[in-house]
């Protein structure tokens, strides 16, 4: 269940209780829609506290209506989590790793007024840096390699779309090379780019070998988590000191 609670207008207040549905998440859209056509800074207050559990189509449908709000960052200020669990902690840092430009805090049960006032506070929001996605020449046709240093922009996506659907349609079967100089999260509003998924479902058929070179550590467990999820593309983490084992386990080398 679903219930709105008494705020500034600016903030989406809202409290889960028992179990949430499919509804509550429409209810939660229709929210934050709202909110964003009438406020120019939009603060974001969720009590968790008596949130049970979620259907399975509530818990697909929020992760999109939360993909959805998040690719209006440039509006949104704070967001409050109050929760006397584990897992919102975990959310929060996730969260603050991939969209750098959200300011998201996790309070107890006990914080809640404090949590609202800091929600309502929307001059606190941070600033993304610029993004930076350089390709690296290399000595296979098959091989393509990049390198992130910084946050990624929507600007830049659907030049580096463009780029890897060129690539991808050229080959038969491709490895990739990521070497992460400094990650600092992506501009959620990429989420909603045409050519993206299209993208990535090419990159599932052909892509054979994916070397991440330098993530930092939260992101290799993520990606060790998912390997097993994508039995067709092999994934593996090196350390950034390492990166002539990746080019070897690709079979190929940079190009200056």
């Amino acid at each position: 269940m679903l219930k709105h609670v008494s705020a500034p207008d600016h903030v989406i207040a809202l409290s889960l209780e028992g179990k949430l549905t499919s509804e509550d998440i429409q209810q939660y859209r229709i929210t934050f829609e709202r909110k964003l056509k009438e406020h120019v800074n939009v603060g974001v207050y969720v009590d968790l506290t008596r949130l049970s559990d979620m259907s399975r189509n509530a818990l697909i449908e929020g992760a999109k209506a939360d993909m959805e709000l998040f690719s209006h960052a440039h509006q949104l200020g704070r967001c409050a989590l109050v929760s006397d669990k584990e897992w919102p902690q975990t959310m929060a840092s996730v969260a603050q790793q991939l969209f750098p430009a959200l300011d998201m805090k996790v309070f107890s049960p006990d914080q809640t007024k404090e949590a609202l006032s800091w929600a309502a506070d929307t001059t606190g929001a941070s600033a993304g840096k610029d993004a930076s996605i350089r390709f690296i020449h290399t000595s296979k046709d098959n091989v393509l390699a990049f390198e992130i240093d910084g946050v990624m922009s929507s600007e830049e996506m659907p030049g580096v779309i463009k780029k890897l659907e060129d690539f991808f349609a050229g080959q038969h079967k491709v490895r990739l090379l990521n070497r992460m100089k400094h990650f600092g999260g992506f501009d959620p509003s990429i989420l909603m780019q045409s050519g993206l998924f299209s993208m990535k479902l090419s990159a599932m058929e052909k892509v054979e070998r994916y070397a991440v070179v330098g993530a930092p550590g939260w992101m290799r467990k993520i990606i060790d988590t998912m390997n097993p999820f994508f039995p067709d593309i092999d994934m593996q983490t090196f350390p950034a000191d390492r990166e002539h084992e990746a080019w070897a386990w690709l079979e190929a080398e940079p190009v200056k």
